[in-house]
């Protein structure tokens, strides 16, 4: 219909206008944009921007894989309550998550002072830069996968993992080859938002000290009479969201799942964790303290 078409064109217009604004501010300056783009500094800071959205795309990936099968597919005591709390982190704005971690792990943060006088400890090394700036994204940008993970999980079909266990395989086979497999679109889902994410953010790495685009562009925004350079900056960091776009849909690929029945609707049967409850209880316990309970106590 004509008012689908209409508000799509709408919509598409005002997305486009700040990339049109961009274009045309950067390409205004002629030959000069080409020299700026392609000198040491600004592939420097591609170099730092790109490293910092993969470490904390694994980074996010590895806390929220765990965490998502353990309160949705196992016997974890208060699977509910982790579940809940290990997504809070989500409304921590990324300025407030920095200013956390200088104010805890600085030099001479919080941590320091209480090891000040049992251990004479006097300064920590310095959390500045890429180790912070990845552990305070890291700590807020894990549930945008945990939740897509704990969502898919609780929408599959238990009969195939069955099935699996029925011809002799093991629980880690059936779940690296049965489970993992069925887990790649949420999966690319969350890293998508993860990494623009993490592509975006500002607050964090400008309080880390960690120069990325995002903090580059607001530089030369402040210190620069002409926005020329800000703006073929910002270009790139278009160009970055639209390579991760499209990796993440070839990712995706054409894989489709098919059922060659109707099928019924089994209850979900938890893995029974056995020894192995209480380190998962610990991990749990661990992640909620270090990225929610820490950073409330703090502001506290």
């Amino acid at each position: 219909p004509a008012v689908i078409w209409l508000s799509a064109a709408v919509i598409a217009i005002a997305v486009l206008l700040p990339v049109a604004y961009l274009v045309l501010r950067a390409f205004g300056a002629g030959g000069e944009i080409w020299e700026l783009l392609f000198r040491a500094r600004t592939l420097a800071i591609l170099g730092r921007t790109v490293a910092l959205v993969i470490a904390v795309t694994v980074a996010s990936l590895a806390l929220a894989l765990p965490l998502a099968w353990l309160t949705t597919r196992t016997d974890l005591p208060l699977r509910r309550v982790w579940s809940v709390l290990t997504a809070l982190p989500l409304v921590i704005p990324s300025y407030v998550a920095g200013l956390i971690v200088v104010a805890a792990l600085g030099p001479r943060g919080i941590l320091q002072q209480l090891l000040a006088e049992p251990l004479g400890l006097e300064r920590l090394p310095e959390i500045y830069g890429f180790p912070g700036a990845l552990f305070a994204i890291t700590a807020i940008s894990y549930p945008y996968l945990l939740l897509t993970l704990q969502a898919s999980l609780r929408g599959l079909d238990p009969c195939m993992e069955e099935a699996s266990r029925s011809l002799g395989h093991g629980a880690w086979t059936t779940f690296r080859r049965v489970t993992l497999p069925q887990l790649r679109p949420a999966t690319a889902a969350g890293v998508l938002l993860v990494s623009l994410y993490t592509l975006r953010d500002f607050g964090a790495v400008s309080l880390l000290r960690y120069e990325t685009f995002t903090w580059a562009i607001y530089l030369q925004y402040q210190t620069s009479f002409d926005r020329m350079a800000a703006a073929a900056l910002s270009l790139v960091l278009v160009a970055l969201a639209i390579v991760i776009l499209v990796i993440e849909a070839r990712t995706q690929g054409r894989a489709r799942y098919h059922r060659s029945a109707a099928g019924v609707i089994h209850p979900q049967v938890y893995a029974k964790l056995g020894r192995w409850r209480w380190p998962a209880l610990g991990f749990c316990a661990l992640v909620s303290l270090v990225t929610l309970v820490m950073p409330m106590s703090i502001l506290t």
